[in-house]
């Protein structure tokens, strides 16, 4: 069995790269915006890279914190790990990677 890498965390709330080189995404926090639905995405390659990652979170008019774990050894980004939205924003999102 492969070693583990160390997680670590990196808190957005605006499109920008989460960390810049070959890494794996392990979860997610995401803190939604009142009244506002969002599509988010994770990309790998830069600001129009390959989307791994995408969700879509609905209109909420009393929005919770929710967060999301990637099973197994996470989403595999060859190159870099990059945030955009498509739709909306979010008031912060968390990544985890290692």
């Amino acid at each position: 069995m492969a070693m583990q890498f160390d997680v670590k965390s990196k808190h957005l709330n605006a499109a920008g790269s989460i960390y810049a080189d070959r890494a794996r995404l392990k979860g997610i926090v995401v803190a939604p915006a009142i009244s506002t639905a969002a599509t988010f995405e994770i990309r790998d390659g830069g600001a129009t890279g390959e989307i791994l990652y995408q969700m879509d979170i609905p209109v909420n008019s009393n929005p919770n914190t929710f967060d999301v774990l990637i099973p197994g050894e996470g989403i595999l980004f060859r190159t870099n790990i990059y945030l955009t939205f498509s739709v909306g924003s979010v008031t912060g999102v968390t990544a985890f990677y290692g």
